[in-house]
């Protein structure tokens, strides 16, 4: 008889090959998943705050206007967007507040809402209406034509109907916040009541900036370049940029317009210093 004796078989220890490769993976791996977290924080804190130029004036273009207030915004450290024309529609103000805009320059047409009766009384409210450079029609946006949109006709064109938003539209149909925005209109009526203004503040801009009255067209252009310059260039806070406006520029000559903020709380707001 033969006795079988067992023959204990030593293991290789793994920390050879295997353990070295496995090893080396997992430090791959967490190297990899760091740099991808510091190259997404770094360009996260390097982009650069937007601005954007909405010019619904069809009739009264200022190229020098768009150019100038884009190079004072560049050089300080935004990118802007211009959209103009037909682009500035009922959609666009409903996607306003969610697009991260901190600058918003509305070269638009504002004016009192009004109500005219059945016997062509015209009846005038307390509210102004911003308008689109779009053509009215009864059968578009059905959904909002139960009071949350008007139709505004430019004074001297009687035949041109566009679709116009008033204040509550931003809190019954706007979508998404603003980002602590200056929303500077750049227009008549933007304080024909602080209705407007307080739309905005209340979808989150931080300050709103316009005039009391009418204004005209070159005259509000004008202004609203001094204005960047005092908050962007010299950091001015707010109420001191306006004041300054007032002193350097004046109440509109003709109208008797002045340009003022809203809310007063906001008059020590100044932008803070940019990275470029």
């Amino acid at each position: 008889m033969f006795a079988l004796h067992k023959r204990r078989i030593k293991r290789k220890p793994r920390t050879s090959k295997e353990f070295i490769i496995a090893l080396t993976l997992i430090v791959l791996a967490i190297c990899i998943a760091l740099t991808a977290s510091l190259m997404s924080n770094r360009g996260a804190s390097q982009a650069k705050p937007k601005a954007v130029i909405i010019d619904g004036l069809l009739h009264y273009p200022n190229e020098t206007f768009v150019k100038e207030a884009t190079s004072l915004l560049n050089s300080t450290g935004f990118e802007v967007d211009y959209i103009g024309g037909e682009k500035v529609t009922v959609d666009l103000y409903r996607r306003l507040p969610s697009l991260g805009y901190r600058i918003i320059i509305l070269r638009v047409h504002c004016g009192p809402l009004v109500e005219t009766l059945p016997n062509g009384t015209i009846v005038p409210g307390e509210d102004a209406i911003l308008f689109t450079a779009e053509a009215y029609s009864p059968n578009k946006y059905r959904i909002y034509q139960r009071g949350q949109l008007a139709r505004a006709v430019i004074t001297g064109r009687p035949n041109e109907l566009y679709f116009a938003v008033p204040p509550w539209f931003f809190d019954e149909c706007a979508e998404g916040k603003f980002d602590d925005s200056i929303v500077i209109l750049d227009s008549c009526y933007g304080f024909y009541s602080t209705s407007m203004a307080e739309a905005f503040i209340r979808r989150g801009a931080k300050v709103f900036i316009g005039w009391d009255g009418e204004v005209q067209a070159k005259h509000t252009d004008y202004a609203v370049l001094v204005l960047l310059k005092y908050l962007l260039i010299d950091r001015l806070t707010v109420d001191q940029a306006v004041k300054k406006v007032m002193d350097e520029v004046g109440p509109d000559p003709y109208h008797h317009s002045v340009m003022l903020f809203y809310p007063s709380s906001a008059g020590d707001y100044r932008l803070e210093r940019l990275k470029r």
